[in-house]
């Protein structure tokens, strides 16, 4: 079994432990996530700030594979983080230079819970971005 299989299981038994004790309603994006994950749909996408922002499976460098592989717990990311990952761009703070290692990617920074929680995004076309996500330690 691969990482990024091993991984999603690992990321749908943790949902499955949340939506079962979950008595609100999903928002839009936490249900595009979600339904993502669960692999209802090829890819989740999103509007924030006058850009469409889309989670794809992607590879190991960028996009869902990658958040899974190198991101997601016990290295930093959990099931939640995965889950509202859009509320870093819808309330978050752009970056312009500092925390950006590369200008041209996109970079939303949140804080919650003492957790500074990263959302780089990569323009592939005109306002249309692929997604990363990371909590930084």
């Amino acid at each position: 079994m691969s990482l990024y299989s091993e991984q999603l299981a690992k990321l749908k038994k943790e949902l499955a432990v949340i939506m079962s004790k979950k008595t609100k309603k999903l928002s839009s994006s936490q249900k595009s996530i979600y339904l993502f994950i669960q692999g209802k749909t090829d890819r989740a996408t999103f509007n924030c700030a006058d850009k469409t922002v889309v989670l794809m499976a992607g590879d190991d460098k960028k996009g869902f594979r990658h958040i899974l592989e190198k991101h997601f717990y016990p290295n930093d990311l959990e099931a939640m983080d995965i889950l509202n990952m859009m509320d870093i761009c819808k309330r978050g703070m752009k970056l312009n230079e500092v925390g950006v290692s590369n200008q041209d990617l996109t970079v939303y920074m949140s804080l919650k819970n003492q957790k500074e929680h990263r959302l780089v995004l990569n323009e592939v076309r005109k306002n249309f971005f692929v997604v990363t996500a990371y909590k930084k330690g």
